[in-house]
């Protein structure tokens, strides 16, 4: 208690040396004041004006700080306001200069972001168009593709009717004589009595009707249409000595059709016919026809390739 009641009042004393500063300083400084304007006073006439002077007084929170007073002319208090105005000035100005620059850039911002919105526009515009074209490609590509596979098959198609495959009688028929025919026979062989049938019957017909070549002979009644058994152009229709005459048909293949028959042909030479196309029309009753077939100039069994024969 009485260290305590002692540092009070060792703070008290401090304090209250502190305010005595003050006060003689005070004192100090209007002894002063009073003493120069009586000699301003003195010296100045009542024609000049009476001379301003400016006191700053700097005060310390410490005890012993003490007050430290600084005289300033009506001069230096000008220019300090100068500066301290010019100060304001620079510091508006900078203020106001970055203020404008803060404007630009973020004028420049919301430009480059309008850019942005504008570029992820066209992107996904463009994005779009182009899935659109992929479509477009796409389904061009299957047509193509489909066209390809149509222009194939009418090919194919094409090349089917240009093979003489089809039967060269439009009705029915018979057929009287064949490689095939021949070939059995050889390998069965003939009695005495059969060659003596067989000669009888040659003779009868007048002329071999086969020549030893493959070549298929029909027999049709009158009107029955000789047809084209492929699409060709026709290469040939002239006399011939054993039937009367023939039309030869070359395909562009390979392949040829040739048909003997005593009826005259109905086309002439250079006609282009579709298979199915009418050469002759059988005038008298079993009226023969003899058909062949070559492929690259060698003849061929007509019945390999006949469809509804095989």
């Amino acid at each position: 208690m009485e260290k305590s009641k002692e540092k009070k009042y060792k703070l008290h004393e401090k304090n209250l040396k502190y305010y005595e500063n003050i006060k003689k300083n005070f004192t100090k400084q209007k002894n002063y004041d009073r003493i120069e304007n009586t000699e301003v006073n003195k010296v100045e006439s009542g024609k000049h004006k009476k001379r301003i002077n400016y006191t700053v007084m700097i005060v310390s929170d410490s005890p012993d700080g003490g007050i430290h007073p600084f005289y300033l002319g009506k001069t230096l208090v000008t220019i300090l306001l100068a500066l301290i105005a010019a100060a304001l000035v620079i510091s508006a100005g900078v203020a106001i200069h970055h203020s404008a620059a803060l404007g630009e850039m973020q004028k420049r911002e919301t430009d480059l972001q309008s850019m942005v919105d504008e570029l992820t526009a066209e992107n996904q515009t463009l994005a779009a168009e182009n899935s659109e074209l992929s479509d477009k490609v796409a389904l061009l590509s299957d047509t193509v593709t489909q066209n390809e596979e149509t222009k194939k098959e009418q090919e194919r198609e094409e090349e089917e009717r240009k093979i003489p495959s089809g039967f060269p009688l439009a009705g029915p028929a018979v057929i009287l004589e064949s490689s095939e025919m021949q070939t059995e026979e050889a390998e069965g062989g003939e009695t005495d009595n059969e060659a003596e049938d067989a000669g009888e019957n040659t003779a009868d017909a007048e002329t071999d009707l086969t020549d030893g070549e493959p070549i298929v002979v029909f027999s049709a009644s009158a009107g029955t249409k000789v047809i084209a058994t492929a699409s060709g152009t026709v290469a040939a229709a002239e006399p011939d000595a054993a039937y009367g005459y023939r039309v030869v048909l070359d395909h562009g293949n390979g392949y040829t059709s040739i048909y003997r028959a005593a009826s005259e042909p109905a086309v002439s030479e250079g006609d282009e016919v579709e298979r199915g196309g009418a050469l002759y029309e059988m005038q008298s009753p079993e009226e023969r026809l003899g058909y062949q077939i070559t492929k690259d100039g060698a003849l061929i069994d007509p019945l390999e390739l006949l469809e509804v024969y095989g």
